[in-house]
């Protein structure tokens, strides 16, 4: 062939790889199953070449992709088997003079001298959990066989709450290194799920790229996400709170949305005022001592379903909370699941049992975030 005609082959080839790329979107091929695990929320994702099937948490309030790697220095252990690189025909390390190895906070990553390999440390809450290890590439794919590569982290050393059915965590945040903004511009840079009831024996969906599948209603609201320092986090502004048809709590303070968190928390003197309304609003006399974290915990046979209906206000519209997004089950008690920062202004943080029954849509291009009530049982699940 002609210089000419390989040139004109590789433009078809890469037009054809466009449109692909277009009908799968389109079509809303790129999805994952998301499964309710013990608080958290797993999703399906096959690293590597051949391909490895692992279930990881997924977290909107973090950025960076990791999973255990053999061989492993310090591991908790797991129910799938540790990835293996060394098994993966696509597998590399990410190098010292990599942009990723000297992006954020350099005390996330550190070069080792002697193998010109990134290191990470990554530390999450109160920095008793944490992962470390090599920064790496290798492909990512999803149930929809959509393919890309990723930088993740192959981790070698892990300490801190980490449930054996989970590989580890894929980070959704708006920082560089997370999925979304890694796949950004393939998923144009959109993403939604919709998450079960904790007790579910079903799954849902992680959606990337598409509004095509969601039921839009007169629900529907839609929240601008806040300009903040830290790109990772998704903040929305909650103007008030309140029990269904009595006075608004004002707040007029930011709140993050974090699918890797249980509970919901508010300011402190806001939930001083909610705590009070809930508490008459229920008849029945809370337990003396209720369990750590928590304030507010009912005997199961008081049957308190149906007196408290919680509504968050936003900038651009309110959301109602059901009993399932804002009562937890702790043995043979049900416990209020919102509770107050540490420290009155501190951030807040939508949970995901709030977040139980909403389709939840960001668009990073509009900066929004949308909420639809639905039933994700129902509508997105399949058994698992």
């Amino acid at each position: 062939m002609t210089l000419q005609e390989r040139n004109q082959r590789l433009l078809r080839h890469s037009s054809s790889r466009h449109q692909r790329h277009i009908k799968r979107l389109k079509n809303n091929e790129i999805e994952t199953d998301i499964i309710p695990n013990d608080g958290d929320y797993l999703i399906k994702i096959r690293i590597g070449s051949p391909p490895v099937d692992l279930h990881a948490v997924a977290d909107t309030g973090s950025d960076l992709v990791w999973i255990q790697c053999q061989p492993c220095d310090f591991c908790y252990p797991q129910t799938a088997q540790l990835f293996d690189p060394t098994k993966s025909n696509t597998y590399n390390t990410i190098p010292c003079n990599s942009t990723y190895c000297s992006m954020n906070n350099s005390n996330n990553f550190q070069c080792d001298n002697e193998t010109n390999e990134c290191e990470y440390f990554y530390a999450y809450g109160n920095g008793s959990t944490v992962s470390a290890g090599v920064m790496s590439m290798d492909t990512v794919s999803f149930l929809s066989n959509v393919s890309s590569p990723c930088v993740f982290g192959c981790g070698l050393v892990q300490d801190g709450e980490f449930d054996d059915d989970s590989s580890g965590i894929v980070g959704l945040g708006g920082g560089p290194l997370s999925l979304i903004s890694q796949l950004g511009s393939i998923i144009e840079h959109r993403f939604s799920y919709c998450l079960n009831t904790p007790t579910s024996n079903r799954t849902s969906r992680l959606r990337l790229g598409t509004k095509q599948g969601i039921t839009l209603s007169k629900k529907t609201i839609t929240t601008p996400l806040t300009t903040q320092d830290i790109q990772t986090y998704y903040m929305v502004n909650l103007v008030g709170i309140h029990l269904l048809q009595r006075e608004e709590i004002a707040v007029n303070n930011v709140m993050v949305i974090d699918s890797g968190s249980t509970l919901t928390y508010i300011d402190k003197s806001a939930y001083s005022r909610l705590e009070a309304m809930v508490k008459r609003a229920i008849t029945a006399e809370p337990i003396a001592k209720p369990p750590q974290e928590l304030r507010l915990c009912y005997d199961k046979k008081s049957k308190i379903e149906g007196n408290v209906n919680v509504v968050l206000r936003f900038d651009g519209g309110e959301i109602l909370l059901g009993d399932r997004n804002v009562f937890i089950e702790f043995d043979e008690h049900v416990c209020f699941g919102i509770v107050p920062t540490q420290e009155e202004g501190d951030p807040m943080i939508l949970g995901n049992v709030a977040q139980v029954n909403f389709e939840v849509e960001f668009d990073l291009q509009a900066r929004t975030v949308s909420f639809t009530p639905t039933n994700c049982d129902q509508d997105h699940g399949g058994l698992y």
